[in-house]
């Protein structure tokens, strides 16, 4: 059985090579999956809210048989990587740059990688009925029925600390079924967190695959355009008020309705934004790795075409 190492040196190789293959046509396409504009910059608000329905997972005879197995396997699967990260222990790799005076939206001048990612075993007494788009017809998804019930522990190794958060399933059930799917896949092992905002908002944006390969070629304006090849639409928003995204709040970044993904930010200090980014859940423990991040500030990142 592979060593934890081999397993994250893998996961690295995979991502490099993922990188390679869309170098070309990432000089010439170039969708910024940073979701909140710049600080100091207009908020643009939905004209019209999209409401997005899901059901109870209901069927009888036959179906409901291979529904139940198809539940069985997906939670067997996520029982197995519950403790994948088990004895992983941060690394304290990584660089400390200078941060650039006066910029406070850019790359973390502290590298943060996500050394490992897992997700406890998923509570399948109730479920919903989620609805996963491939981005090009072929590329896998998640289950079609998610687990809705009750919360789930995700653990996020860095190489600065281990973060531990409480999931809300029942409230984000696509979005948690997402987590776990992608995290037993080890999609998020190796990654970099791109984006540290630290005035006006205040978060710290991760989970894009293409980021670090970005990062270390040194065209980090190419970072935030990655995706695990699907989106799906925003759930458990809250409501528009004033510090609606507490500290210790990890929600979901998107494009744009219906296109959230794997990338997500973490909230350090009480922060109001849209209500149109899906919350996932809240940091237990290790939120303070992430404001040391953010004192360490923010570095320069050119726009896209450079200047």
């Amino acid at each position: 059985m592979a060593s934890k190492q081999a397993q994250r040196q893998a996961a690295r190789q995979q991502l490099q090579e993922r990188m390679a293959a869309k170098a070309q046509q990432e000089q010439h396409k170039r969708k910024n999956g940073w979701i909140i504009g710049a600080v100091g910059g207009a908020v643009v608000l939905v004209a019209a809210a999209i409401v997005i329905s899901v059901n109870v997972s209901k069927s009888g005879g036959d179906d409901a048989g291979a529904l139940d197995a198809d539940l069985a396997a997906l939670v067997e699967d996520a029982k197995a990587a519950s403790t994948r990260c088990d004895g992983i222990e941060p690394s304290g790799e990584g660089a400390l740059g200078t941060a650039t005076e006066g910029v406070t939206d850019g790359q973390p001048a502290q590298d943060v990688y996500l050394e490992c990612v897992q997700m406890s075993t998923p509570d399948a007494s109730a479920t919903e009925d989620c609805m996963y788009t491939s981005a090009d017809g072929t590329s896998p998804t998640p289950a079609a029925t998610e687990p809705a019930a009750g919360t789930q522990e995700m653990t996020i190794v860095t190489n600065l600390g281990t973060i531990t958060a409480d999931i809300d399933t029942a409230g984000a059930p696509c979005t948690a079924g997402s987590f776990t799917h992608l995290a037993q896949e080890g999609y998020f092992d190796a990654q970099q967190c791109h984006r540290l905002v630290i005035e006006g908002i205040w978060v710290l944006q991760c989970g894009d695959p293409d980021a670090r390969a970005a990062i270390e070629a040194g065209t980090p304006e190419m970072a935030g355009a990655g995706s695990p090849g699907y989106s799906y639409g925003e759930e458990n928003l809250p409501v528009e008020a004033a510090g609606n995204y507490p500290a210790g709040t990890i929600a979901m970044a998107n494009a744009g309705p219906g296109t959230t993904g794997s990338q997500f930010f973490i909230v350090y200090k009480d922060t109001q934004l849209p209500a149109d980014y899906t919350i996932l859940g809240q940091v237990t423990a290790g939120l303070d790795i992430v404001e040391q991040v953010a004192a360490a500030g923010a570095m320069q990142v050119a726009p896209a075409g450079g200047m």
